[in-house]
């Protein structure tokens, strides 16, 4: 199903090479939190920084998680069919995953 298989492969390398400063920012996160209060912690996420930058963090995890899964699921699904639904959920399921996280970022 996919239209470019190096275009497949470039995107997951440049999401997996993103991921590592976002990763470092993640980590700032979980160890910054823990000792905040509620009031502490919204005001750390209305900050337009760190704003988009947990908005970063979560499109660019769904995006390479939606690249993987959708690797594996091409290789070991073969009825089409099958493959067209599995791709179709794949889908339906990151979309879920960025959509109530912003929500999530965007009410806090």
């Amino acid at each position: 199903m996919t239209h470019s298989p190096t275009r497949h492969f470039i995107l997951q390398r440049i999401t997996a090479v993103l991921n590592i400063p976002i990763l470092i920012f993640l980590l700032y996160l979980i160890f910054t939190i823990p000792g905040m209060s509620y009031d502490g912690v919204t005001s750390l996420f209305q900050k337009p920084l760190i704003l988009f930058l947990s908005l970063l963090l979560t499109f660019n995890f769904a995006f390479h998680m939606k690249l993987g899964m959708q690797m594996i699921i091409e290789d070991y699904i073969h009825e089409n069919k099958n493959l067209k639904l599995a791709l179709l959920l794949n889908n339906i399921f990151v979309s879920i995953v960025i959509i109530g996280c912003t929500y999530s970022l965007l009410t806090l």
